[in-house]
């Protein structure tokens, strides 16, 4: 099949300039071949869950079943704010307030204070008779610009390449170059509540050198990066896990998902933190009934003390499936990070856990990398036990 996707700020305000709603329909049949002869005369259900999504149904027992309806999406912002927003878009609000960040003027190669006010940039296509940087010069940043929306993740959304708050606002473009910065284009800052874009303003520094590979490949280039980072693997292997409904693991909670980010900062508790999040992600998912019963029916003697990881384990060496390995060493790695580096409890062995990781990997970031390459690997070896 083909598919096409819309930024949900995009699409809302086309359906708001065009004065339409998004109409989903959906057409759900089921059909057991061998008994099934027609459709009966009974009468059909209707069902209006709200004015905006209602179906009809018949289920004939053990037969066949339809359900067929509609989904009304609105636009979820007032269309006053939306068409402020465009508005403010192409000509600059005439009250809003604005910021001068340090960044690489790429059009004259120079590290100068770039103001996201629009008229002092200008982009490719109306680049004539002026010498205005472009509106794509990055920024660039203390990676503990992000700490203060990771800790709020109610009202905050931390993604690989954004961020977001709920209803309110989206910064887009962001990456990590070779140096841990972060980075992020004067157009898009610009977009940023002026509070906001102080925040930013306070961990602005120069450039210790170019925006990330990742970054040029896709933003500039217009192409798909090959290479997948080490956690979206582990992310992509759980979502998998999950829509395929596998009985020795479950997703808790969907927020998870979005919870488990990269420390980027020299921060030990966001490193900790990140352990504490993959933990409960990938380690408290696991259905130790489930494998204590898959251990019964291949008839592996377990203690009953015996801890989820060690019952995969024996279940992994029946299986065969673990080669010369015999341990669940990253998973162990992240179980022992989230017990012992995080909260306050501090202590000497979670400083030495800290310091042996920078020690070994220069920074947290690299360390965490590190741990979910080998944990992802891992689950790879877990999921053949599906197969």
């Amino acid at each position: 099949m083909s598919l096409v996707s819309f930024k949900w700020e995009s699409l809302e305000e086309y359906l708001t300039v065009s004065d339409s709603s998004l109409i989903r329909m959906f057409d759900f049949t089921l059909l057991n071949r061998s008994g099934f002869s027609g459709w009966s005369d009974d009468l059909e259900q209707e069902i209006i869950e709200s004015p905006d999504f209602f179906y009809r149904q018949k289920v004939m027992l053990d037969c066949a079943a339809y359900t067929r309806g509609v989904q009304i999406i609105r636009p979820r912002r007032d269309s006053q704010s939306i068409f402020t927003g465009i508005t403010d878009g192409w000509y600059g609000e005439k009250n809003k307030q604005y910021v001068e960040f340090t960044a690489y003027d790429w059009r004259n190669k120079l590290v100068t204070k770039i103001s996201t006010d629009p008229i002092v940039t200008t982009n490719y296509f109306q680049a004539e008779n002026n010498a205005l940087p472009f509106e794509l010069s990055p920024g660039f940043f203390r990676p503990e610009v992000l700490l203060k929306y990771k800790a709020d993740r109610d009202k905050y959304t931390v993604g690989e390449r954004d961020v977001s708050c709920r209803a309110a606002w989206h910064l887009k473009g962001l990456d990590v170059n070779k140096a841990g910065q972060l980075h992020a284009y004067i157009c898009d800052l610009r977009n940023l509540p002026y509070e906001e874009q102080l925040h930013w303003l306070s961990y602005n520094e120069v450039p210790k050198t170019s925006i990330s590979e990742r970054a040029i490949i896709n933003d500039f280039q217009g192409e798909w990066v090959n290479s997948i980072p080490p956690l979206q693997k582990i992310l992509t292997i759980v979502r998998g896990w999950h829509d395929s409904k596998v009985s020795w693991w479950i997703l808790r909670d969907e927020k998870l998902l979005e919870h488990v980010n990269v420390p980027l900062s020299a921060s030990r508790d966001e490193w900790a933190e990140a352990f504490m999040d993959l933990a409960k992600l990938v380690i408290e998912g696991f259905e130790t009934k489930k494998i204590r019963s898959q251990l019964d029916a291949a008839q592996v003697l377990y203690n009953k003390e015996d801890k989820t990881l060690v019952l995969l384990e024996k279940l992994l060496d029946k299986a065969n499936l673990m080669g010369d390995v015999h341990k669940l060493n990253a998973l162990r790695t992240v179980q022992n990070l989230r017990s012992k580096a995080k909260g306050h409890v501090g202590g000497s062995e979670a400083n030495q856990l800290a310091h042996d990781a920078l020690m070994e990997y220069e920074t947290f970031a690299n360390h965490f990398n590190h741990v979910c390459e080998q944990v992802a690997n891992e689950l790879g070896i877990i999921e053949r036990l599906n197969r």
